[in-house]
């Protein structure tokens, strides 16, 4: 399983490599006018992340509403996201699980 905070980084850095923005607040919504994303920008940073976290991001806008959208809510939607994908998963070793996350 990949950490909180691993999560959290992972989200703070395609923002900042998709946007370049740095310093939103945990609890700050991603889609407000006011954090300076682009919502086309959206599309790059779930790419990131499914590529850097090894998880379909697509499932959590499947799920989820825009409150999901606060880098706190979307780090908490993604560890639920991996902790399901892991359950589905039972045969997986913990080298697997370690692939997925490299």
């Amino acid at each position: 399983m990949i950490s909180p905070e691993a999560i959290e980084s992972a989200i703070r850095g395609a923002v900042k490599d998709v946007a370049g923005i740095e310093g939103i607040g945990r609890d700050a919504n991603l889609v407000f006018r006011d954090t300076g994303i682009a919502p086309a920008d959206f599309l790059y940073i779930f790419d990131i992340l499914s590529d850097k976290l090894r998880i379909d991001m697509s499932d959590i806008l499947k799920t989820g509403t825009y409150k999901v959208m606060t880098i706190s809510n979307l780090t908490e939607a993604i560890r639920k996201l991996e902790e399901a994908s892991a359950n589905n998963n039972p045969g997986e070793t913990g080298e697997d699980q370690e692939m997925r996350r490299a």
